[in-house]
């Protein structure tokens, strides 16, 4: 699978690192170095799947539509943290509906960066929440969070977008007070 990862912060190499070993992987970035970094347009439209590893801030309706995602599955990895730090963003920005021709899957934005390398504990593999209205597309996501060790969960449809960035939230909070090594675990009866 080629895989553009649209960003190159912590989250964006650690994801692309973990996934190089068994995927074609290119990072976009605004201003591309002589590293095989290539422009934003150009990875995204190279790729199968693109996820959106920047700031949250940068994911506005002319960054988005500047990309050719038509058809392609877009993992929005970002979380609309509010500028004060006091909480999830309720007017952040929407991937789904900017990108209304793309099939946005939202995942990867509930667990630190640290243990996105290696999302395993003794008790078994951290939750990987994900959802998406695309079915298809949803699976594919879960399918390559648990190549990386995840336990891929399917958190619902676009409805759904939010929970996980207040999830997100609920994650940094916790990792204030218990440190960045924790992780959600899912589990069923």
């Amino acid at each position: 699978m080629k895989i553009a990862i649209l960003g190159r912060g912590q989250v964006g190499q650690t994801l692309g690192s973990a996934w190089s070993a068994s995927h074609d992987v290119v990072f976009g970035s605004r201003t591309p170095n002589s590293d095989g970094e290539r422009s934003m347009s150009e990875a995204a439209s190279w790729a199968d799947v693109v996820v959106l590893t920047t700031p949250s801030s940068a994911v506005t309706a002319e960054f988005i539509g500047s990309l050719p995602l038509s058809g392609k599955i877009v993992v929005d990895a970002t979380n609309p943290i509010k500028a004060d730090f006091s909480g999830v963003d309720p007017d952040g920005p929407n991937v789904g509906a900017l990108a209304p021709d793309a099939r946005v899957v939202k995942a990867f934005n509930s667990i630190g960066v640290d243990l996105m390398a290696n999302p395993r504990f003794p008790d078994g593999n951290a939750a990987l929440l994900v959802a998406s209205d695309d079915e298809e597309a949803k699976a594919t996501v879960i399918a390559l969070g648990e190549e990386i060790g995840f336990e891929g969960v399917d958190a619902g449809g676009w409805s759904a977008f939010r929970n996980l960035e207040n999830a997100a939230w609920l994650w940094i909070s916790l990792s204030m007070k218990h440190g960045r090594g924790i992780g959600f675990k899912f589990m069923t009866r």
